[in-house]
């Protein structure tokens, strides 16, 4: 085909025919020669710019983008897809083929930042790929971009995410017959193993065998037979995982593919190492050190290196044993890093992914207001006045649900307040200025899963009880490690009280910070905060009671400071619950006093809040 092109190429004077036929040639070189496409492209772009065909300009473009990727050289490869987005805009917007090139543009911009680990704008591109593909009906493509989707999330390890993106490669992969199906199914096993799902593991690695012999591809298949020995492995079933792992050594080196050879040296080392075969066992367990060394694999390497401890230690070797040991922890020290690196990507997307969809639902809610009132504007006109009482009623009842969701919104804000935030950073800080490391990591655990939650809450008007309850129990641990353990607390709940028993999301925290700010940290000596949960008939109690300075107390240090804080969040709350009764024509009660003892003594607070008795529906 190359040669034929060159001889039409040679025949050929017109400026964009032969810019037309020197992207084609360079296309041609891209799974053999990519120095060759790159030559190519770079007489197409010339040929191109000297006849003014921007779409000509566009794939030359493309072309030299792909073949830089090929290379390894990433930064001048996102120089020519910035350059290609840039001249796809003077384009028609409306033509197909510009809009696929639009998308391949935003595909392998996509690979290049998961090849920089840059997994952020790596979903980014690939997202917007997708829906470019998605309007186009491309089921190739499609099938090519969920993978990728797929195998950053595996990357960042989300498997929930990575298996849903996989999942939907697979169909559209069978539904097409693409070649790549094997590909998909090794993924697919490979998480329901992590999920020790062995028999769904199984199946799809059967799948994937099956779908190589129709179309081999060496590296992945080795990477399959990796994947089914840790299969029988975990089976105990050494003799056939071996078997697998010889093959995935055999493939791996066909392609000289030293990354895929370090996992099947390691197996194998486990494998003799489970055998009680320890020089089989260290001979591997080297080999996969030296390349998971010099390839720079850090969680191999660690592995390896604990490996290599145990064998030495069996063998009765303690000074190698311990050597290794070292180097374990040294290296073990480097993967931590990367997983809390992960970690904070993990929950960056996560944020981002919540956010939209917060965004998307608030549009929804306002876009049903819209049509509602439209709806009720019209039954004004056709019915009259007979229906003119009933819709005011109506329409105070829209008025309190949006009040309802906008207190819902504020105490959501209130609750991820700055300086709450900047409070719980700067204990991080703190702790890791002391070098506190596990301190820091327990704390930043427990302040992202509390952001996760209220965010979660934060699209329900119900929750149930036990959910409000890890709530609460997070947010405490989380201002007991803040103020050094000035108190401690306790959270029950009545056994009668069934799990679906529902109440308003973000509701009971700002109680619960009243009792901690205005209660048990000014008090002097250990504070205490209990939080009881019961019920009747028709109301379910919630009573929050702590032994700290008392209300008047807590007010005249207020009235001493020269900048008194007003609560907002106590404010908003009883707005909320004064609505929500309005709303459900249901009593709630609330009721704030002091606890006296002996000589009217000040004890601390009790607040006792009386809900309407609802419940999750399925």
């Amino acid at each position: 085909m190359q040669d034929s092109l060159v001889i039409v190429l040679n025949k050929t004077s017109d400026l964009s025919k032969r810019a037309g036929i020197l992207n084609g040639i360079s296309d041609s070189y891209k799974t053999s020669d990519p120095d060759a496409m790159q030559k190519f492209a770079n007489e197409a772009l010339q040929s191109a710019k000297k006849a003014n065909n921007i779409k000509e300009e566009v794939l030359a473009l493309q072309n030299l983008g792909t073949s830089s990727i090929i290379l390894g050289n990433y930064d001048q490869a996102l120089k020519y897809f910035d350059q290609t987005e840039q001249k796809v805009s003077k384009l028609n917007q409306a033509d197909q083929n510009i809009q696929e090139i639009l998308a391949k543009t935003f595909g392998s911009k996509g690979i290049i930042y998961s090849e920089q680990n840059n997994y952020s704008q790596a979903l980014h591109n690939d997202f917007k790929a997708m829906k470019l593909y998605e309007s186009s009906h491309n089921e190739v493509q499609l099938s090519k971009i969920y993978n990728n989707i797929g195998v950053i999330y595996h990357s960042i390890d989300d498997k929930d995410k990575a298996l849903q993106y996989f999942l939907k490669s697979y169909t559209l992969q069978k539904k097409i017959k693409a070649a790549s199906l094997g590909v998909s199914c090794s993924n697919i096993g490979l998480i329901y193993l992590d999920k020790n799902l062995l028999q769904k593991a199984k199946i799809f690695f059967d799948e994937g065998l099956d779908a190589f012999q129709n179309n081999p591809n060496s590296r992945e298949q080795g990477e399959l037979y990796n994947n089914i020995a840790q299969y029988y492995m975990a089976k105990k079933q050494f003799e056939t995982a071996k078997e697998y792992l010889l093959k995935a050594e055999q493939a791996f080196k066909s392609t000289e593919d030293r990354f895929g050879l370090s996992n099947t040296y390691l197996f194998l080392g486990k494998i003799y190492y489970s055998e009680n075969k320890p020089d089989e066992s260290l001979e591997f367990a080297n080999k996969s050190l030296t390349i998971s060394k010099e390839l720079d694999l850090p969680e191999t390497t660690v592995k390896s290196e604990e490996l290599l401890s145990q064998i030495f230690d069996k063998k009765g070797n303690k000074e190698q044993a311990l050597i290794h040991l070292k180097n374990y922890s040294s290296e073990n020290k480097k993967l931590l890093k990367i997983e809390n690196a992960k970690e904070r990507i993990r929950t960056e997307l996560n944020f981002e992914s919540e956010k939209q969809q917060i965004e998307q639902k608030e549009q929804t809610n306002r876009e049903k207001i819209k049509w509602y009132f439209g709806l009720l504007l019209l039954i004004i006109i056709l019915v009259g006045v007979y229906f003119f009482f009933r819709n005011k009623e109506r329409e105070k009842t829209i008025l309190l649900q949006k009040q309802l969701t906008e207190f819902q919104h504020k105490a959501l804000h209130l609750q991820m307040n700055p300086h709450f935030v900047f409070n719980c950073l700067a204990a991080i800080s703190s702790f890791i200025m002391q070098n506190d490391k596990e301190e820091a990591i327990k704390y930043l655990a427990k302040f992202s899963k509390l952001m996760r939650l209220t965010l979660d809450f934060s699209k329900e008007s119900l929750i149930t009880i036990d959910k409000e309850i890890e709530s609460l129990k997070n947010y405490l641990e989380l201002e007991q490690l803040r103020f050094n353990q000035k108190f401690d607390f306790k959270i029950t709940k009545d056994p009668l009280i069934e799990d679906d028993t529902a109440l308003p999301s973000l509701l009971l925290q700002p109680y619960i910070e009243n009792s901690v700010i205005h209660g048990v940290v000014p008090k002097e000596g250990k504070g205490m905060i209990q939080v009881k949960f019961s019920q009747t008939e028709e109301s379910l109690i919630c009573e929050i009671t702590d032994n700290g300075i008392g209300i008047e107390t807590s007010k005249k240090l207020k009235e001493n400071l020269v900048n008194v804080h007003k609560s907002m969040a106590m404010e908003i709350s009883q707005k909320r619950l004064e609505t929500l009764e309005e709303l459900e024509k249901k009593k709630v009660n609330l009721t704030v006093t002091e606890i006296k003892g002996e000589n009217n003594r000040t004890e601390g607070t009790k607040v006792v809040l009386e809900l309407p008795l609802e419940y999750i529906k399925d």
